[in-house]
């Protein structure tokens, strides 16, 4: 142990003490005698040292109980705010002065590249979406930039983003969404193991990021759309991360992806960015990949996706969208494991013949079945398929006894409704996914004839009357998604009444009567709605089916509180979602009634605020709150939580 304390310089360099901690690991893995008491001072039990054990080392002789507490301390003694004070004044002299380095600078930090017009375009927009601020004219200041910068990070001010920088560290297990109050921004969520950063990220802040991963023990990165390929080469250094989500990282490439073969310990990997063929050639160092999802890639093709023949401990694979077919079927024909797979857009009848060689399709193993009203697919086993089959590719699934969930997207124009009869073969189907003009009045009486069907998507449906009569005779559908539904009217939704077993339901009333939405009460069965293009008058009805118990709000975009004084007598409700309504914090005070409450979601409501979440604290039974893309909401107005209380917030 060293004989005294070692003192941190007056203005520490974050640099200099990762080079420390690589130096002590270099001396540790060489045997150094001295290096090794000093790890054993703090790490006795320590045979195989890596970087994190050096960094906590080096973190304890300066008298730091973490890494993640010296390196927080180190950013501490440098001004809390200084990246955002200067992200305001660049918007400040772009706006005002055409500053080009000005717009090289939030074009670099924020990954775009926009020219001035569009940069001053984009300020009066978020100006204009902020409560109590005008729209500039001529003139932009800093405390408006300011303000603009405090909500983009999620505080309601510029003082609470100061104050929040400069506030004591908080323990990241303090709640099961921890949401870092200092810059570098991040959410931790203990039940995936994971972190998603929530700003622009510098490699600065990439090697931070990191630091906090290896000190906390974290498997799985969210990365939004942040990553790009400098990055990555950062992360890839990681050996403990298992999920890795890249979906919607643009600035990554086919020299980013290259950094993954350093990384086979990999598991989940969801792949974005601008990648090619050569780019997926890294698959076949990623041989325990159990999860593998690229979606709408126009520059990879069947070639490419060859490259996961070599992946053999796939389970789920889903490249939806991308410009792939028959020859990704074949890639993964015969592996034991693959139970669910969304193909590209180019399958045909030959690829549809090759699904027979999937075994766990073939014949019925078990397992846990999931499905529901929002769920796009089903377990234990799922098939999507697009492409220019037809009904003759389709009669070839018959005698896959395994396949539980079953989908078309919408590309396959080839198909016929009368073409479903062929799904009586496949004698263990549960779900469907059956939408636009393929789900019209044939495809429906065949739907219903399903012996176990459980659940059909079919949004967008152009079924009539007589179709939505047809569907009423099911008595095994629990759920039924068809959200536009242009042709449902009073008859067809009396129709669906007479479902037994029909728990949950998703549609548009827009051509829906009144007497018809009354007998919302008369569904036998039904505990899940998400009602659209129904007034607030409306809800009268919504409010009279006590047996309610999800009230999903997704396509309400006129509902207001009047709607929701309808629903405040309901004894049951334990879920509700508002999806960009025009609710007020008069609604949040009304909700606080509904003492049966356990989740809350809020997305888009902009007339929502601070004020009124503390209306929702006291609810007894509360377990959940989302709240994302409420500016009036921000991440101080979140914290009045019970600790028991899972928190998610994101400010967009």
């Amino acid at each position: 142990m060293p004989d005294s304390t070692p003192r941190l310089p007056d203005r520490p360099s974050l640099e200099q003490l990762r080079k420390q901690a690589k130096a002590l690991l270099r001396q540790l893995r060489n045997g150094d005698a001295s290096a090794t008491d000093r790890l054993h001072v703090y790490k006795s039990d320590v045979t195989e040292p890596i970087l994190a054990h050096a960094q906590y080392v080096i973190a304890r002789e300066y008298g730091f109980d973490s890494w993640p507490k010296l390196v927080r301390h180190v950013q501490s003694s440098q001004p809390g705010v200084e990246q955002h004070q200067r992200i305001a004044q660049d918007m400040v002299a772009v706006y005002n002065s055409a500053d080009d380095q000005a717009v090289t600078r939030l074009n670099d930090l924020f990954h775009s590249s926009l020219n001035v017009e569009q940069i001053r375009d984009s300020i009066r927009d978020k100006l204009f979406n902020l409560p109590d601020t005008q729209q500039p004219l001529n003139s932009f200041t800093l405390p408006d930039a300011q303000l603009i910068v405090a909500r983009l990070y999620g505080f309601q001010s510029w003082s609470e983003l100061v104050q929040s920088s400069n506030a004591a560290d908080t323990d990241p297990r303090s709640a099961p969404v921890f949401l870092n109050s200092r810059p570098p921004f991040y959410l931790i969520d203990w039940a995936n193991n994971s972190i998603e950063p929530r700003q622009p990220m510098s490699t600065r802040d990439w090697e931070i990021f990191c630091d906090v991963i290896e000190e906390l023990g974290l498997t799985a990165i969210n990365s939004a759309s942040l990553i790009g390929d400098d990055d990555l080469e950062v992360i890839s250094r990681l050996d403990q991360i298992t999920s890795l989500n890249l979906d919607g990282s643009k600035r990554l490439t086919d020299k980013g992806v290259q950094y993954l073969a350093r990384m086979p310990q990999l598991r989940k990997l969801i792949l974005g960015g601008r990648v090619t063929d050569r780019g997926l050639e890294v698959l076949q160092h990623l041989r325990e990949l159990r999860t593998f999802e690229m979606f709408w890639q126009s520059e990879v093709s069947d070639k490419g996706i060859l490259n996961l023949r070599f992946c053999n401990q796939l389970e789920e694979v889903d490249l939806l969208g991308s410009n792939v077919g028959d020859a990704a079927i074949a890639a993964l024909t015969g592996k034991t494991k693959l139970s669910r797979l969304k193909t590209g857009r180019n399958v045909t009848d030959e690829g549809l013949k090759l699904v027979q060689d999937f075994p766990a399709l073939k014949s019925w193993r078990g397992g846990e079945i999931e499905y529901g009203l929002m769920s796009f697919g089903a377990k234990p086993t799922n098939l999507l398929i697009d492409g220019p089959f037809t009904g003759n590719g389709l009669a070839s699934l018959q005698g896959l006894d395994g396949l539980f969930g079953l989908s078309f997207f919408w590309h396959t124009s080839h198909l016929q409704g009368n073409d479903l009869q062929h799904l009586k073969g496949v004698s263990n189907l549960g779900y469907l996914g059956c939408q636009g003009e393929l789900c019209n009045d044939d495809a429906m009486r065949h739907i219903a004839a399903l012996p176990k069907l459980r659940m059909l998507m079919g949004q967008g449906t152009i079924a009539t009357s007589e179709g939505f009569k047809s569907l009423g005779q099911s008595q095994t559908i629990e759920y039924f998604w068809g959200r536009e539904c242009p042709n449902l009217n009073g008859s067809g939704f009396v129709a669906l009444a007479r479902m037994p077993k029909l728990k949950g339901l998703a549609v548009s009333c827009k051509f829906v009567d009144d007497v018809a939405l009354s007998k919302l009460p008369d569904f036998p069965s039904l505990k899940e709605l998400m009602p659209m293009d129904v007034s607030d008058d409306g809800f009268r009805h919504i409010g009279n089916a006590q047996q309610l118990e999800s009230l999903i709000l997704m396509y309400c975009r006129d509902t207001t509180d009047i709607a929701t004084s309808h629903i405040v007598g309901m004894t049951n409700l334990k879920k509700y979602h508002a999806g960009y309504t025009l609710i007020t914090d008069r609604s949040l005070e009304m909700l606080s009634r509904i003492t049966s409450l356990e989740e809350l979601s809020f997305e888009g409501c902009k007339f929502i605020s601070d004020s009124g979440i503390p209306f929702l604290t006291d609810l007894p039974r509360l377990r959940q709150v989302s709240i994302g893309g409420c500016p009036g909401v921000s991440r101080a107005g979140t914290t009045g939580f019970r600790s028991n209380v899972r928190v998610n917030y994101d400010p967009r």
